[in-house]
């Protein structure tokens, strides 16, 4: 029996509950040590044996309240939620690991992955982007923080992750009113991706759209500096055939 949304104690408390309701469960063995509670824990996780490792980090948690090891129990247990997939459990875990362990010795860690268990949850492009908002206003607050991290490659290249994210559904409408000639509502959208999402990645046909909608919105030297970098990118060779095309016509 799985209960999702409750951290740390709570998650004990509602597991005690329902054990007895379930026959079938396995277990924890009790442990006097939390460190070895902990290492126990550990051992399940990188064996992927991720319920026992839950019920064994929140046994560590709920016994030994305080210690080092409870720590270190929660921000694992919020770990085995990310590595099994679980990232809605995870958010819930990793958060409240940074209210409840402020001086823990993975608070840099936590963060970053909060942030990707939040862009992890987060739905398709086309739905509400609330979560993929706040996986960038936590990797933004990461990168301030630690800007000495390890993990800073990687936050990097989540962040550049969330940019594409928020920036699809921007393109979407973008295509969308260029393929029926509204050339002023396809600008108004690519450049609210170029001004809000500077980082989104633009695949060579949207770039070539941005020129074409410039040059039939009447801005010549904006549709020419843009069809120019097009024709000269590495884009795909139609692509920059169809640029130069465009710009034959200016000359």
């Amino acid at each position: 029996m799985h209960v999702r949304a409750l951290p740390g104690l709570a998650l004990l408390a509602a597991l005690l509950f329902v054990s007895s309701g379930c026959p079938k469960r396995t277990q924890v063995s009790p442990v006097t040590d939390p460190a070895q509670g902990l290492q126990e824990a550990l051992s399940d996780l990188d064996a992927k044996r991720y319920s026992s490792a839950q019920e064994r980090l929140t046994f560590v948690i709920f016994n030994y309240p305080g210690s080092e090891q409870a720590s270190d129990a929660q921000y694992y247990l919020a770990e085995s939620y990310l590595q099994s997939g679980d990232y809605q459990q995870a958010e819930t875990e990793f958060d409240f690991y940074l209210k409840s362990f402020p001086n823990g010795r993975f608070q840099e860690q936590a963060t970053y992955k909060l942030a990707l268990s939040y862009l992890r949850s987060a739905p398709g492009h086309t739905r509400d982007q609330t979560q993929a908002v706040k996986a960038d206003e936590l990797v933004n607050r990461f990168l301030d923080s630690y800007p000495e991290s390890s993990l800073r490659p990687r936050a990097e290249s989540l962040r550049a992750d969330i940019e594409q994210r928020l920036a699809l559904k921007e393109f979407d409408a973008a295509r969308l009113y260029f393929k029926s000639g509204e050339y002023k509502s396809a600008l108004v959208y690519y450049r609210y991706v170029l001004d809000h999402h500077p980082d989104a990645r633009w695949t060579g046909r949207d770039r070539l759209q941005l020129g074409i909608a410039y040059l039939e919105t009447g801005s010549i030297d904006k549709a020419r500096e843009v069809l120019d970098a097009v024709a000269t990118g590495d884009y795909e060779p139609s692509i920059k055939q169809q640029a130069r095309d465009r710009i034959g016509r200016l000359n």
